[in-house]
């Protein structure tokens, strides 16, 4: 039976290159556009793929490129920042 150092793993998953490339991302607001844009195109296109409409009744999905942008500007929506909270 294998077992997990715990410990070890919370000390590499904190100097992980991962973490600091997200603090990088966190702090600057256009590198956190980018990878929005970046992984809602990926997503829109994994959806167009697999779940989009393929009979050309679904305007936002029937369509590759209307779905990728679509998604593309959600995912910049949702890697803004909520600059209106009390």
């Amino acid at each position: 039976m294998t077992t997990i150092n715990f410990k070890k793993l919370a000390v590499y998953t904190e100097n992980s290159k991962f973490k600091l490339l997200w603090q990088k991302l966190a702090k600057n607001k256009y590198y956190r556009a980018l990878f929005g844009a970046i992984v809602g195109a990926v997503i829109g296109l994994l959806y167009w793929n697999f779940i989009g409409c393929t009979g050309g009744t679904c305007p936002l999905t029937s369509d590759q490129y209307t779905t990728v942008i679509l998604f593309t500007f959600l995912g910049i929506m949702f890697t803004r920042k909520n600059r209106h909270s009390n």
